[in-house]
């Protein structure tokens, strides 16, 4: 299995992903254009990483950044492995070397994952406990809650980096990031968060 080392990724790498890999590996109702991303990244409040291995990035993780009093915190917005390579151990050695590289600063690292329980068949509740799974495995926590975005339902979970959180700064921190990239008016529209029951 090829060596990578993690890489912030350049505009061009991040338009040339997006154009090339992101419309295959997310469904179009999950996918912002990339104007939006652009807009984010000018405004400092996203960041793009890659796992990078002689020039070629076999997986990488996006994600909306909020720095408000002392360390940042972040929200992950997209991860994914390169199509082939997915089932090798990619995905899991990417994760823990973000955790322990890049993200180990942040004060809380927050991922959606979609529930389960919400899903329309049972091969889809398979593939999302699957996902379920693959996080927990690599040493996420749940927060004990959920979140409603446009009509999808998420578990949310949270990465070992900063100090633990409660549900409640849990909620707190996950609003406050989706408020750094969407007008108020379509947060409240869209944007519903509630307690894992």
């Amino acid at each position: 299995m090829a060596d990578f080392s993690i890489e912030t990724l350049s505009l061009s790498q991040i338009r040339t992903l997006y154009r090339e890999r992101m419309t295959q590996d997310f469904p179009p109702d999950e996918l912002k254009p990339i104007s939006m991303i652009e807009r984010a990244l000018e405004r400092d409040t996203y960041v793009c990483y890659g796992a990078v291995s002689e020039g070629e990035i076999l997986a990488y993780a996006y994600f909306v950044k909020l720095k408000e009093q002392g360390r940042p915190c972040a929200l992950f917005d997209y991860f994914a492995v390169k199509q082939e390579l997915r089932g090798q151990g990619v995905g899991s050695r990417f994760l823990q070397a973000l955790i322990a590289g890049p993200l180990r600063d942040m004060d809380c690292v927050l991922l959606e994952v979609d529930d389960p329980v919400c899903a329309d068949t049972p091969e889809e509740a398979e593939k999302r406990s699957r996902r379920l799974a693959f996080y927990l495995r690599n040493g996420l926590r749940d927060a004990d809650m959920k979140a409603t975005v446009y009509g999808v339902q998420f578990k949310i979970l949270t990465l070992p980096v900063g100090k633990p959180i409660s549900t409640a700064e849990a909620k707190e921190k996950y609003a406050a990031l989706y408020r750094a990239f969407m007008p108020p008016k379509l947060f409240a529209e869209k944007v519903f968060l509630h307690e894992d029951a």
